[in-house]
């Protein structure tokens, strides 16, 4: 009985162990985004910033929320398709939502070309960023321009993702808020990763 419960005990940790792993492998990037956008009613202009944006998503202001980026390891630098990132809000320390689900989230690169030197390599890619969660749906899409760290980083290796501006176009729906459909134009930036849950 006693090596039975050792064996099951030993299972235990391997599995957490194992859990904790995939869950740190993950690149985390603070995301921000300074949007504006073009109501068909009124002729309104709006912007839309990083906190508008959360209370978007989330149905409430959040005061000290902050918007992430959150990419596992894996992808290669340049990588076409989907680049499998997914939105984490936080409040504090404390995560409040994670849009995981490749339907109210996507991050998709569709061409890329890359320039490398001794320390980084620049990508030129066109970005897509769909979003279909909360009170929003947008489709944006633009030309990112990338700046990922050769070697290691503070002893981790970030090839796999990197800081970025994306110049976005596209249009948004705000549900209660705007028209069906308005254009809009702006930035999402992301800040250099760094390895998390």
């Amino acid at each position: 009985m006693k090596r039975m419960i050792q064996i099951a005990a030993a299972v235990m940790l391997f599995i957490l162990g194992t859990t904790v792993q995939s869950h740190a492998q993950n690149y985390i990037q603070s995301l921000s985004v300074s949007l504006t956008a073009y109501d068909t009613v009124g002729n309104r202009t709006f912007s839309i910033g990083t906190q508008e944006l959360i209370q978007y998503f989330l149905g409430t202001n959040i005061p000290n929320g902050h918007l992430y980026l959150v990419t596992p390891v894996g992808n290669a630098p340049g990588t076409i398709g989907d680049l499998n990132a997914f939105l984490r809000i936080t409040e504090g320390t404390t995560t409040i939502l994670e849009i995981t689900s490749p339907n109210e989230f996507n991050l998709f690169q569709d061409a890329a070309a890359s320039r490398t030197n001794k320390t980084t390599i620049t990508i030129y890619a066109i970005n897509r960023f769909s979003i279909d969660s909360g009170a929003i749906r947008a489709e944006l899409q633009g030309i990112s321009n990338w700046s990922i760290p050769r070697g290691l980083v503070n002893g981790e290796n970030l090839s796999g993702t990197g800081s970025f501006q994306s110049n976005v176009n596209g249009w948004i729906t705000i549900y209660n808020v705007t028209q069906p459909i308005i254009p809009i134009v702006g930035a999402i930036v992301a800040s250099k990763p760094t390895l998390g849950f």
